[in-house]
Protein backbone atom coordinates (compact mmCIF):
# COMPACT_ATOMS: atom_id res chain seq x y z
CA UNK A 1 0.00 0.00 0.00
CA UNK A 2 2.99 2.23 0.42
CA UNK A 3 4.03 2.06 -2.92
CA UNK A 4 0.13 3.52 -3.97
CA UNK A 5 0.20 6.93 -5.68
CA UNK A 6 -2.61 9.53 -5.46
CA UNK A 7 -3.20 12.70 -6.66
CA UNK A 8 -4.91 15.40 -4.62
CA UNK A 9 -6.35 18.45 -6.91
CA UNK A 10 -7.32 21.77 -6.14
CA UNK A 11 -4.93 22.17 -3.44
CA UNK A 12 -5.50 25.66 -2.39
CA UNK A 13 -8.69 24.28 -0.49
CA UNK A 14 -9.48 22.78 2.81
CA UNK A 15 -10.66 19.69 1.43
CA UNK A 16 -7.81 19.23 -0.36
CA UNK A 17 -5.78 19.79 2.76
CA UNK A 18 -7.29 17.63 4.68
CA UNK A 19 -7.39 14.56 2.13
CA UNK A 20 -3.64 14.91 1.63
CA UNK A 21 -3.03 15.05 5.56
CA UNK A 22 -5.41 11.87 5.80
CA UNK A 23 -3.97 9.72 3.09
CA UNK A 24 -0.16 11.05 4.12
CA UNK A 25 -0.65 9.35 7.35
CA UNK A 26 -1.98 6.16 5.83
CA UNK A 27 1.46 5.68 4.02
CA UNK A 28 0.42 6.96 0.72
CA UNK A 29 2.38 8.71 -2.04
CA UNK A 30 0.71 11.99 -2.65
CA UNK A 31 1.00 14.43 -5.33
CA UNK A 32 -0.52 17.87 -4.51
CA UNK A 33 -1.94 19.71 -7.47
CA UNK A 34 -2.78 23.45 -7.21
CA UNK A 35 -2.98 26.46 -10.08
CA UNK A 36 -1.18 28.49 -7.22
CA UNK A 37 1.95 27.35 -5.64
CA UNK A 38 1.56 29.61 -2.66
CA UNK A 39 -1.08 27.51 -0.69
CA UNK A 40 -1.23 26.50 2.65
CA UNK A 41 -1.17 22.76 1.70
CA UNK A 42 2.32 23.25 -0.23
CA UNK A 43 3.75 23.54 2.90
CA UNK A 44 2.64 19.76 3.84
CA UNK A 45 5.38 17.47 4.23
CA UNK A 46 3.13 14.88 3.15
CA UNK A 47 3.43 16.46 -0.55
CA UNK A 48 5.61 13.85 -2.43
CA UNK A 49 5.41 16.03 -5.53
CA UNK A 50 4.07 19.69 -6.03
CA UNK A 51 1.96 20.31 -9.61
CA UNK A 52 1.12 23.29 -11.52
CA UNK A 53 -2.53 22.58 -12.28
CA UNK A 54 -3.81 23.91 -15.56
CA UNK A 55 -6.89 25.93 -15.44
CA UNK A 56 -8.18 25.93 -18.74
CA UNK A 57 -9.92 22.48 -19.24
CA UNK A 58 -8.34 20.86 -22.48
CA UNK A 59 -4.63 21.64 -20.84
CA UNK A 60 -5.81 20.39 -18.29
CA UNK A 61 -7.06 16.92 -19.92
CA UNK A 62 -4.03 16.86 -21.35
CA UNK A 63 -2.03 17.50 -18.58
CA UNK A 64 -3.74 14.59 -16.09
CA UNK A 65 -3.72 12.02 -18.59
CA UNK A 66 0.44 12.59 -19.03
CA UNK A 67 1.06 12.78 -15.13
CA UNK A 68 -1.47 9.52 -14.56
CA UNK A 69 0.47 7.80 -17.49
CA UNK A 70 3.72 8.38 -15.55
CA UNK A 71 2.10 7.86 -12.37
CA UNK A 72 -0.57 5.20 -12.63
CA UNK A 73 -2.29 6.69 -9.87
CA UNK A 74 -4.56 4.82 -7.73
CA UNK A 75 -7.13 7.79 -6.80
CA UNK A 76 -7.98 11.44 -7.97
CA UNK A 77 -9.22 13.15 -5.78
CA UNK A 78 -11.14 16.31 -7.28
CA UNK A 79 -11.17 18.92 -4.02
CA UNK A 80 -13.33 21.73 -5.67
CA UNK A 81 -16.15 22.10 -8.32
CA UNK A 82 -13.70 23.54 -10.97
CA UNK A 83 -11.93 20.33 -11.47
CA UNK A 84 -15.21 18.18 -10.90
CA UNK A 85 -16.78 20.18 -13.92
CA UNK A 86 -13.43 19.28 -15.88
CA UNK A 87 -13.66 15.76 -14.95
CA UNK A 88 -17.01 15.72 -15.96
CA UNK A 89 -16.51 16.67 -20.06
CA UNK A 90 -14.29 13.60 -20.05
CA UNK A 91 -16.73 10.33 -21.07
CA UNK A 92 -18.21 8.58 -18.52
CA UNK A 93 -16.21 5.53 -19.30
CA UNK A 94 -13.13 7.21 -18.94
CA UNK A 95 -10.87 5.21 -16.75
CA UNK A 96 -9.81 8.91 -15.21
CA UNK A 97 -13.45 8.80 -13.89
CA UNK A 98 -13.05 5.87 -12.57
CA UNK A 99 -10.41 6.56 -10.12
CA UNK A 100 -11.62 10.23 -9.21
CA UNK A 101 -14.29 8.23 -7.89
CA UNK A 102 -17.60 10.36 -9.30
CA UNK A 103 -20.92 9.49 -10.46
CA UNK A 104 -22.35 9.97 -13.93
CA UNK A 105 -23.06 13.03 -15.70
CA UNK A 106 -26.90 12.95 -15.19
CA UNK A 107 -26.43 12.31 -11.75
CA UNK A 108 -23.87 14.85 -11.56
CA UNK A 109 -26.26 17.67 -13.72
CA UNK A 110 -28.71 17.39 -11.03
CA UNK A 111 -27.37 17.91 -8.01
CA UNK A 112 -25.09 20.99 -9.48
CA UNK A 113 -28.21 22.35 -10.62
CA UNK A 114 -30.57 23.76 -7.75
CA UNK A 115 -33.54 23.54 -9.74
CA UNK A 116 -33.38 20.72 -10.66
CA UNK A 117 -32.36 18.93 -6.96
CA UNK A 118 -35.71 20.97 -5.73
CA UNK A 119 -37.56 19.34 -7.99
CA UNK A 120 -35.79 15.69 -7.66
CA UNK A 121 -36.53 16.87 -3.61
CA UNK A 122 -40.43 17.83 -4.60
CA UNK A 123 -41.02 14.68 -5.98
CA UNK A 124 -39.39 12.28 -3.44
CA UNK A 125 -41.55 14.01 -0.69
CA UNK A 126 -38.44 15.80 0.44
CA UNK A 127 -39.03 18.95 2.57
CA UNK A 128 -37.51 22.17 0.88
CA UNK A 129 -38.33 26.13 0.55
CA UNK A 130 -41.07 27.24 -1.31
CA UNK A 131 -39.81 28.76 -4.61
CA UNK A 132 -40.28 29.98 -7.82
CA UNK A 133 -37.65 30.09 -11.01
CA UNK A 134 -36.51 33.26 -12.78
CA UNK A 135 -35.38 32.38 -16.18
CA UNK A 136 -35.13 36.54 -17.64
CA UNK A 137 -35.71 39.71 -16.40
CA UNK A 138 -39.26 39.72 -17.73
CA UNK A 139 -39.89 37.44 -15.12
CA UNK A 140 -39.09 39.43 -12.33
CA UNK A 141 -41.93 40.96 -10.87
CA UNK A 142 -42.55 42.09 -7.33
CA UNK A 143 -42.20 40.43 -4.24
CA UNK A 144 -43.96 41.53 -1.08
CA UNK A 145 -42.54 39.76 1.69
CA UNK A 146 -38.64 39.92 2.86
CA UNK A 147 -36.30 38.28 3.40
CA UNK A 148 -36.14 36.35 0.00
CA UNK A 149 -33.23 33.54 -0.99
CA UNK A 150 -31.86 34.28 -4.48
CA UNK A 151 -29.90 31.60 -5.95
CA UNK A 152 -28.29 31.08 -8.81
CA UNK A 153 -29.08 27.24 -10.34
CA UNK A 154 -25.42 27.01 -11.04
CA UNK A 155 -22.59 28.50 -8.38
CA UNK A 156 -20.24 28.12 -11.17
CA UNK A 157 -21.06 30.11 -14.71
CA UNK A 158 -18.78 30.69 -17.42
CA UNK A 159 -18.22 34.65 -17.91
CA UNK A 160 -15.57 36.20 -20.86
CA UNK A 161 -14.15 32.51 -20.82
CA UNK A 162 -14.01 32.32 -16.81
CA UNK A 163 -14.84 30.65 -14.62
CA UNK A 164 -16.87 32.67 -11.78
CA UNK A 165 -18.47 31.71 -8.75
CA UNK A 166 -21.32 32.87 -7.67
CA UNK A 167 -22.66 32.60 -4.71
CA UNK A 168 -26.43 32.73 -2.48
CA UNK A 169 -27.85 36.04 -1.44
CA UNK A 170 -30.39 36.88 1.20
CA UNK A 171 -32.65 40.09 -0.01
CA UNK A 172 -34.22 42.01 2.17
CA UNK A 173 -36.12 44.84 0.31
CA UNK A 174 -37.64 45.12 -3.70
CA UNK A 175 -34.56 47.19 -4.56
CA UNK A 176 -31.99 44.81 -3.76
CA UNK A 177 -34.14 42.17 -5.32
CA UNK A 178 -34.33 43.74 -8.77
CA UNK A 179 -30.72 44.98 -8.83
CA UNK A 180 -29.40 41.15 -7.97
CA UNK A 181 -31.64 39.08 -10.61
CA UNK A 182 -30.52 42.17 -12.96
CA UNK A 183 -26.85 41.01 -12.75
CA UNK A 184 -27.31 37.26 -12.63
CA UNK A 185 -30.11 36.76 -15.13
CA UNK A 186 -28.15 37.28 -17.67
CA UNK A 187 -25.65 34.44 -16.68
CA UNK A 188 -27.72 31.90 -14.78
CA UNK A 189 -31.66 31.22 -13.74
CA UNK A 190 -32.30 31.88 -10.42
CA UNK A 191 -33.71 30.20 -7.96
CA UNK A 192 -36.10 32.35 -5.54
CA UNK A 193 -37.10 30.85 -2.14
CA UNK A 194 -38.56 31.68 1.06
CA UNK A 195 -36.08 32.09 3.45
CA UNK A 196 -35.37 29.24 6.17
CA UNK A 197 -33.92 30.63 9.26
CA UNK A 198 -32.18 28.23 11.49
CA UNK A 199 -28.52 26.25 11.81
CA UNK A 200 -27.25 24.42 9.12
CA UNK A 201 -26.98 20.81 9.09
CA UNK A 202 -24.89 18.38 6.70
CA UNK A 203 -25.27 15.05 6.29
CA UNK A 204 -22.03 13.45 4.62
CA UNK A 205 -22.15 9.95 2.56
CA UNK A 206 -19.79 7.83 1.14
CA UNK A 207 -21.92 5.11 -1.34
CA UNK A 208 -20.56 2.62 -4.46
CA UNK A 209 -22.53 2.61 -7.31
CA UNK A 210 -25.68 3.64 -5.95
CA UNK A 211 -25.33 1.97 -2.64
CA UNK A 212 -24.70 3.52 0.37
CA UNK A 213 -21.51 2.56 2.45
CA UNK A 214 -20.62 5.14 5.33
CA UNK A 215 -22.86 8.54 6.82
CA UNK A 216 -21.81 11.74 8.73
CA UNK A 217 -23.97 14.30 10.33
CA UNK A 218 -22.69 17.37 11.26
CA UNK A 219 -24.24 20.99 12.59
CA UNK A 220 -22.90 24.33 12.16
CA UNK A 221 -21.88 25.87 14.89
CA UNK A 222 -20.09 29.16 13.77
CA UNK A 223 -20.57 30.06 10.49
CA UNK A 224 -18.94 33.19 8.32
CA UNK A 225 -19.94 35.26 7.33
CA UNK A 226 -22.70 35.72 10.29
CA UNK A 227 -25.17 35.62 7.59
CA UNK A 228 -24.88 32.26 6.52
CA UNK A 229 -21.67 30.61 5.02
CA UNK A 230 -19.53 28.05 5.35
CA UNK A 231 -18.95 26.79 9.45
CA UNK A 232 -15.43 28.07 10.74
CA UNK A 233 -17.00 25.48 13.63
CA UNK A 234 -18.79 22.74 13.57
CA UNK A 235 -19.71 19.60 16.09
CA UNK A 236 -20.61 15.98 14.93
CA UNK A 237 -24.30 14.77 15.73
CA UNK A 238 -25.93 11.71 15.44
CA UNK A 239 -28.15 12.13 12.44
CA UNK A 240 -31.52 12.69 13.17
CA UNK A 241 -33.60 9.86 11.40
CA UNK A 242 -36.09 11.51 8.84
CA UNK A 243 -32.98 14.00 7.97
CA UNK A 244 -30.69 11.12 7.40
CA UNK A 245 -33.69 8.75 5.12
CA UNK A 246 -34.32 11.54 3.46
CA UNK A 247 -31.14 12.48 2.54
CA UNK A 248 -30.16 8.98 1.93
CA UNK A 249 -33.33 8.87 -0.78
CA UNK A 250 -32.03 11.86 -3.05
CA UNK A 251 -28.42 9.83 -3.02
CA UNK A 252 -30.20 6.66 -3.70
CA UNK A 253 -32.36 8.07 -6.29
CA UNK A 254 -29.74 9.75 -8.32
CA UNK A 255 -27.59 6.17 -8.21
CA UNK A 256 -24.92 8.03 -6.75
CA UNK A 257 -21.23 6.70 -6.36
CA UNK A 258 -18.27 8.78 -4.34
CA UNK A 259 -18.78 11.28 -1.71
CA UNK A 260 -21.14 14.16 -1.53
CA UNK A 261 -22.47 15.88 1.47
CA UNK A 262 -26.27 16.89 1.11
CA UNK A 263 -27.29 20.53 3.24
CA UNK A 264 -30.26 21.13 5.29
CA UNK A 265 -31.30 24.31 7.47
CA UNK A 266 -33.02 23.20 10.60
CA UNK A 267 -35.75 25.38 11.84
CA UNK A 268 -36.37 26.23 15.83
CA UNK A 269 -39.20 23.75 15.60
CA UNK A 270 -36.56 20.91 14.77
CA UNK A 271 -38.11 20.94 11.31
CA UNK A 272 -35.60 20.47 8.67
CA UNK A 273 -35.64 21.99 4.69
CA UNK A 274 -33.24 20.87 2.18
CA UNK A 275 -31.31 23.19 0.93
CA UNK A 276 -28.12 21.54 -1.72
CA UNK A 277 -26.18 19.08 -2.85
CA UNK A 278 -22.57 19.34 -2.68
CA UNK A 279 -21.22 16.56 -4.89
CA UNK A 280 -17.62 16.31 -3.38
CA UNK A 281 -15.93 16.68 -0.49
CA UNK A 282 -16.74 19.65 1.86
CA UNK A 283 -14.66 22.42 3.52
CA UNK A 284 -15.08 20.74 7.20
CA UNK A 285 -14.45 17.57 6.07
CA UNK A 286 -11.85 17.66 9.25
CA UNK A 287 -14.45 17.28 11.57
CA UNK A 288 -15.49 13.93 10.05
CA UNK A 289 -11.88 12.34 10.01
CA UNK A 290 -11.10 13.54 13.32
CA UNK A 291 -14.40 12.07 14.53
CA UNK A 292 -13.72 8.79 12.73
CA UNK A 293 -15.71 8.65 9.50
CA UNK A 294 -12.01 9.28 7.27
CA UNK A 295 -13.52 9.64 3.72
CA UNK A 296 -10.82 9.92 1.66
CA UNK A 297 -9.56 6.01 2.49
CA UNK A 298 -13.11 4.81 1.60
CA UNK A 299 -12.81 6.65 -1.58
CA UNK A 300 -9.24 5.06 -1.85
CA UNK A 301 -10.72 1.67 -1.17
CA UNK A 302 -13.90 1.93 -3.74
CA UNK A 303 -11.17 3.18 -6.65
CA UNK A 304 -9.30 -0.29 -6.21
CA UNK A 305 -12.24 -1.98 -6.23
CA UNK A 306 -11.68 -3.05 -2.79
CA UNK A 307 -15.10 -2.74 -0.02
CA UNK A 308 -14.83 -0.61 3.07
CA UNK A 309 -15.39 -1.71 6.14
CA UNK A 310 -18.91 -1.25 7.76
CA UNK A 311 -19.95 1.69 8.58
CA UNK A 312 -17.57 3.58 11.49
CA UNK A 313 -19.07 4.19 14.88
CA UNK A 314 -17.78 8.15 15.14
CA UNK A 315 -17.48 10.50 18.13
CA UNK A 316 -20.76 12.56 18.98
CA UNK A 317 -20.23 16.27 19.93
CA UNK A 318 -16.87 16.32 18.70
CA UNK A 319 -15.36 19.80 17.49
CA UNK A 320 -13.28 20.91 14.90
CA UNK A 321 -12.47 24.52 14.47
CA UNK A 322 -11.16 26.93 11.86
CA UNK A 323 -8.72 29.25 13.29
CA UNK A 324 -8.17 31.54 10.17
CA UNK A 325 -11.71 31.76 9.77
CA UNK A 326 -12.69 31.96 13.17
CA UNK A 327 -10.85 34.54 14.65
CA UNK A 328 -12.76 36.79 11.77
CA UNK A 329 -16.04 34.83 12.87
CA UNK A 330 -15.55 35.88 16.53
CA UNK A 331 -14.85 39.29 15.63
CA UNK A 332 -17.89 39.93 13.79
CA UNK A 333 -19.78 38.21 16.62
CA UNK A 334 -18.49 41.20 18.90
CA UNK A 335 -19.44 43.66 16.72
CA UNK A 336 -22.71 42.40 15.22
CA UNK A 337 -26.89 42.92 16.63
CA UNK A 338 -27.66 39.94 18.18
CA UNK A 339 -31.38 41.30 17.63
CA UNK A 340 -30.64 40.97 14.32
CA UNK A 341 -32.64 37.69 12.96
CA UNK A 342 -30.86 37.37 9.45
CA UNK A 343 -27.64 37.08 11.76
CA UNK A 344 -25.85 33.56 13.16
CA UNK A 345 -24.88 35.12 16.49
CA UNK A 346 -23.90 33.48 19.27
CA UNK A 347 -23.46 34.71 23.04
CA UNK A 348 -20.64 36.37 23.14
CA UNK A 349 -19.07 35.10 26.75
CA UNK A 350 -20.02 31.49 25.66
CA UNK A 351 -17.94 31.83 22.09
CA UNK A 352 -14.82 33.02 24.10
CA UNK A 353 -15.17 29.99 26.71
CA UNK A 354 -15.63 27.90 23.54
CA UNK A 355 -11.83 28.48 23.14
CA UNK A 356 -11.23 26.39 26.52
CA UNK A 357 -12.93 23.44 24.71
CA UNK A 358 -9.47 21.71 23.20
CA UNK A 359 -8.62 20.47 27.25
CA UNK A 360 -11.67 18.67 27.06
CA UNK A 361 -10.08 16.21 24.57
CA UNK A 362 -13.09 16.52 22.43
CA UNK A 363 -12.00 19.51 20.02
CA UNK A 364 -9.45 19.83 17.50
CA UNK A 365 -8.46 22.37 14.78
CA UNK A 366 -8.39 21.84 11.06
CA UNK A 367 -5.09 20.68 9.29
CA UNK A 368 -3.65 20.26 12.70
CA UNK A 369 -1.45 17.12 12.44
CA UNK A 370 1.67 16.24 15.28
CA UNK A 371 3.94 15.20 12.13
CA UNK A 372 3.23 17.63 9.65
CA UNK A 373 3.64 20.55 12.55
CA UNK A 374 4.66 22.94 9.11
CA UNK A 375 1.48 23.19 8.21
CA UNK A 376 0.35 23.96 12.25
CA UNK A 377 3.02 26.93 11.91
CA UNK A 378 2.16 27.94 8.72
CA UNK A 379 -1.65 28.50 9.52
CA UNK A 380 -0.80 30.18 12.89
CA UNK A 381 1.18 32.81 11.22
CA UNK A 382 -1.38 33.21 8.75
CA UNK A 383 -4.37 33.82 11.43
CA UNK A 384 -1.54 36.24 12.85
CA UNK A 385 -0.84 38.39 9.70
CA UNK A 386 -4.96 38.22 9.09
CA UNK A 387 -5.41 40.24 12.31
CA UNK A 388 -2.37 42.82 11.84
CA UNK A 389 -3.06 43.66 8.27
CA UNK A 390 -5.77 45.53 9.10
CA UNK A 391 -3.56 47.47 10.88
CA UNK A 392 -1.08 47.71 8.90
CA UNK A 393 -3.48 48.64 6.01
CA UNK A 394 -4.94 51.57 8.05
CA UNK A 395 -1.30 52.72 8.40
CA UNK A 396 -0.52 52.18 4.52
CA UNK A 397 -3.88 54.01 4.19
CA UNK A 398 -2.93 57.20 6.10
CA UNK A 399 0.41 57.75 4.62
CA UNK A 400 -1.26 57.56 1.16
CA UNK A 401 -3.64 59.92 2.19
CA UNK A 402 -1.13 62.40 3.59
CA UNK A 403 1.03 61.60 -0.04
CA UNK A 404 -2.24 62.26 -2.06
CA UNK A 405 -3.25 65.25 -0.02
CA UNK A 406 -0.24 66.94 -0.07
CA UNK A 407 0.22 66.48 -3.81
CA UNK A 408 -3.35 67.81 -4.05
CA UNK A 409 -2.65 70.49 -2.65
CA UNK A 410 0.25 71.93 -4.51
CA UNK A 411 -1.21 70.98 -8.18
CA UNK A 412 -3.76 73.26 -7.42
CA UNK A 413 -1.69 75.93 -6.44
CA UNK A 414 0.04 75.78 -9.25
CA UNK A 415 -3.26 75.59 -11.25
CA UNK A 416 -4.47 78.51 -9.59
CA UNK A 417 -1.05 80.77 -10.50
CA UNK A 418 -1.16 79.47 -13.75
CA UNK A 419 -5.37 81.19 -13.83
CA UNK A 420 -6.86 77.54 -13.24
CA UNK A 421 -7.67 74.90 -15.82
CA UNK A 422 -8.74 75.02 -19.68
CA UNK A 423 -9.13 71.95 -20.13
CA UNK A 424 -10.33 68.86 -17.13
CA UNK A 425 -10.44 64.99 -18.34
CA UNK A 426 -12.25 62.77 -15.69
CA UNK A 427 -11.38 58.92 -15.75
CA UNK A 428 -12.84 55.96 -13.85
CA UNK A 429 -11.96 52.42 -14.91
CA UNK A 430 -15.19 51.54 -17.78
CA UNK A 431 -16.56 55.42 -18.21
CA UNK A 432 -20.02 54.11 -17.81
CA UNK A 433 -20.86 55.20 -14.46
CA UNK A 434 -18.49 57.54 -12.52
CA UNK A 435 -16.51 59.66 -14.80
CA UNK A 436 -19.28 60.79 -17.54
CA UNK A 437 -21.92 61.36 -14.18
CA UNK A 438 -18.86 63.57 -13.11
CA UNK A 439 -18.47 65.17 -16.80
CA UNK A 440 -21.52 65.85 -17.07
CA UNK A 441 -22.41 67.76 -13.20
CA UNK A 442 -19.09 69.50 -14.09
CA UNK A 443 -20.47 70.84 -17.68
CA UNK A 444 -23.32 72.01 -15.56
CA UNK A 445 -21.50 73.75 -12.84
CA UNK A 446 -18.46 75.38 -14.79
CA UNK A 447 -18.22 77.25 -17.61
CA UNK A 448 -15.70 78.14 -19.86
CA UNK A 449 -13.69 75.02 -19.61
CA UNK A 450 -13.24 71.80 -21.89
CA UNK A 451 -14.82 68.89 -19.99
CA UNK A 452 -14.21 65.26 -21.08
CA UNK A 453 -14.28 62.24 -19.90
CA UNK A 454 -12.23 58.54 -20.43
CA UNK A 455 -11.90 55.05 -19.17
CA UNK A 456 -9.31 52.37 -19.31
CA UNK A 457 -11.61 49.85 -20.50
CA UNK A 458 -10.70 48.40 -23.38
CA UNK A 459 -14.21 48.02 -24.99
CA UNK A 460 -16.04 51.36 -26.32
CA UNK A 461 -18.94 52.71 -27.36
CA UNK A 462 -20.87 50.98 -24.23
CA UNK A 463 -24.12 52.88 -22.72
CA UNK A 464 -23.95 53.74 -19.15
CA UNK A 465 -25.97 50.97 -16.88
CA UNK A 466 -29.80 51.95 -16.16
CA UNK A 467 -29.17 51.89 -12.76
CA UNK A 468 -26.82 55.32 -13.61
CA UNK A 469 -29.31 56.34 -16.06
CA UNK A 470 -32.41 56.68 -13.00
CA UNK A 471 -29.24 58.66 -10.62
CA UNK A 472 -28.53 61.05 -13.02
CA UNK A 473 -31.86 61.55 -13.73
CA UNK A 474 -32.64 62.15 -10.25
CA UNK A 475 -29.74 64.87 -10.63
CA UNK A 476 -31.41 66.77 -13.20
CA UNK A 477 -28.60 64.84 -15.54
CA UNK A 478 -29.38 63.24 -19.30
CA UNK A 479 -26.70 60.33 -19.20
CA UNK A 480 -28.47 58.23 -22.28
CA UNK A 481 -26.54 59.76 -25.07
CA UNK A 482 -23.45 58.78 -23.11
CA UNK A 483 -20.90 56.00 -24.83
CA UNK A 484 -18.16 55.38 -23.48
CA UNK A 485 -14.26 56.17 -24.69
CA UNK A 486 -11.28 54.91 -24.32
CA UNK A 487 -8.72 57.30 -22.68
CA UNK A 488 -5.28 58.21 -25.32
CA UNK A 489 -2.22 60.45 -24.53
CA UNK A 490 -3.37 63.36 -26.89
CA UNK A 491 -6.69 63.33 -24.81
CA UNK A 492 -4.96 63.71 -21.20
CA UNK A 493 -1.21 66.04 -22.66
CA UNK A 494 -3.84 68.64 -24.05
CA UNK A 495 -5.29 68.43 -20.36
CA UNK A 496 -4.74 70.90 -17.49
CA UNK A 497 -6.25 68.79 -14.73
CA UNK A 498 -6.88 64.96 -15.07
CA UNK A 499 -9.20 63.67 -12.37
CA UNK A 500 -9.15 60.12 -11.26
CA UNK A 501 -11.78 58.57 -8.65
CA UNK A 502 -9.81 55.81 -6.80
CA UNK A 503 -6.10 54.07 -6.27
CA UNK A 504 -6.54 51.81 -9.45
CA UNK A 505 -7.04 54.54 -11.79
CA UNK A 506 -4.29 56.07 -10.52
CA UNK A 507 -2.22 52.68 -11.38
CA UNK A 508 -3.45 52.39 -14.27
CA UNK A 509 -2.60 56.14 -15.21
CA UNK A 510 1.14 55.31 -13.71
CA UNK A 511 1.32 52.59 -15.54
CA UNK A 512 0.18 53.87 -19.31
CA UNK A 513 0.76 57.35 -19.18
CA UNK A 514 3.78 58.28 -16.25
CA UNK A 515 4.43 61.96 -17.16
CA UNK A 516 0.70 62.53 -16.49
CA UNK A 517 0.58 62.17 -12.80
CA UNK A 518 1.82 65.53 -12.44
CA UNK A 519 -1.26 66.58 -12.82
CA UNK A 520 -3.72 64.16 -12.08
CA UNK A 521 -5.69 63.94 -8.42
CA UNK A 522 -8.74 62.20 -6.81
CA UNK A 523 -12.33 63.60 -7.13
CA UNK A 524 -12.84 62.64 -3.59
CA UNK A 525 -10.46 64.52 -2.23
CA UNK A 526 -12.69 67.91 -3.38
CA UNK A 527 -15.34 66.81 -1.20
CA UNK A 528 -17.03 68.19 1.42
CA UNK A 529 -15.59 64.91 3.35
CA UNK A 530 -12.41 64.15 1.72
CA UNK A 531 -12.19 60.87 0.79
CA UNK A 532 -9.14 58.78 -1.32
CA UNK A 533 -11.69 56.46 -3.01
CA UNK A 534 -14.78 56.68 -5.24
CA UNK A 535 -15.51 52.94 -5.66
CA UNK A 536 -16.39 51.42 -8.79
CA UNK A 537 -20.29 51.20 -8.39
CA UNK A 538 -20.86 48.68 -11.65
CA UNK A 539 -21.80 45.55 -9.44
CA UNK A 540 -22.63 47.68 -6.95
CA UNK A 541 -26.44 47.40 -5.59
CA UNK A 542 -28.71 50.26 -6.57
CA UNK A 543 -28.89 51.61 -3.28
CA UNK A 544 -24.73 51.74 -2.42
CA UNK A 545 -24.33 53.04 -5.97
CA UNK A 546 -26.50 56.46 -4.91
CA UNK A 547 -24.25 57.28 -2.57
CA UNK A 548 -21.26 56.85 -4.40
CA UNK A 549 -22.68 59.44 -6.65
CA UNK A 550 -23.68 61.58 -4.21
CA UNK A 551 -19.54 60.91 -3.44
CA UNK A 552 -19.24 62.08 -7.26
CA UNK A 553 -21.59 65.08 -7.04
CA UNK A 554 -19.72 66.23 -3.42
CA UNK A 555 -16.34 66.33 -5.50
CA UNK A 556 -17.71 68.17 -8.86
CA UNK A 557 -18.82 70.72 -6.51
CA UNK A 558 -16.14 71.27 -4.31
CA UNK A 559 -14.06 71.29 -7.66
CA UNK A 560 -16.41 74.19 -8.92
CA UNK A 561 -16.39 76.42 -6.04
CA UNK A 562 -12.49 76.12 -6.28
CA UNK A 563 -12.60 77.08 -10.14
CA UNK A 564 -14.85 79.95 -8.94
CA UNK A 565 -12.69 80.91 -5.91
CA UNK A 566 -9.63 80.94 -8.20
CA UNK A 567 -11.36 82.79 -10.46
CA UNK A 568 -12.08 85.85 -8.01
CA UNK A 569 -8.73 85.79 -6.56
CA UNK A 570 -6.81 85.90 -10.29
CA UNK A 571 -9.74 88.36 -11.34
CA UNK A 572 -9.01 90.33 -7.64
CA UNK A 573 -5.09 90.12 -8.02
CA UNK A 574 -5.16 91.68 -11.64
CA UNK A 575 -7.07 95.05 -10.17
CA UNK A 576 -5.10 95.57 -7.11
CA UNK A 577 -1.98 97.65 -7.84
CA UNK A 578 1.47 96.82 -7.22
CA UNK A 579 3.76 98.59 -4.57
CA UNK A 580 5.64 100.01 -7.46
CA UNK A 581 2.21 101.95 -9.53
CA UNK A 582 0.75 103.02 -6.47
CA UNK A 583 4.32 105.10 -4.77
CA UNK A 584 4.75 103.15 -1.93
Amino acid sequence: MSKMTVLVLDGHSRAALETLQSLGRAGLQIDLAAEAKDCLAMHSRYAARKLQQPSQTADFHAWLRAEDKQRNYALIVPATETSLLMLRRLDESDPLRRKAVIPGNAALDIALDKEKTWQLARELGVPAPGGVLLSSLSEIGQVEQFPVVLKPTHSKVTVVGELRTLAVAVVKTEAQRQEQLRRWLPLTPVQQQQYVSGRGVGAEFLFDRGQKIWHFAHERVHEYPLSGGASSYRRSIAPPAGLLRDAEKLLTALKWHGVAMVEFKMDGKGQYWLMEINPRLWGSLALSIDAGVDFPNGLLRIARGQQPPPQPDYKVHYYTRDLRTDADWLKSNLRADPQDPLLHTRPRAGSFLELLRPLTGRESWDHFDWRDLGITRRAVALAITDQLRPIYRKFQNWQTRRRLLRHHHSLLQRLAAAGGPRKIVFLCYGNICRSPLAAKLAEQRISGIVIESAGFHASIGRNSPEKMLRIGSSFGLDLSGHRSARVTREMLTSADLVVAMDMENLKCLKGEFPEIEAYTTLLGLFGSQPAVEIADPYLAEEAVTHKIAEQVRSGVDGLALWIANSKAATSYTSRVPSAATSGR
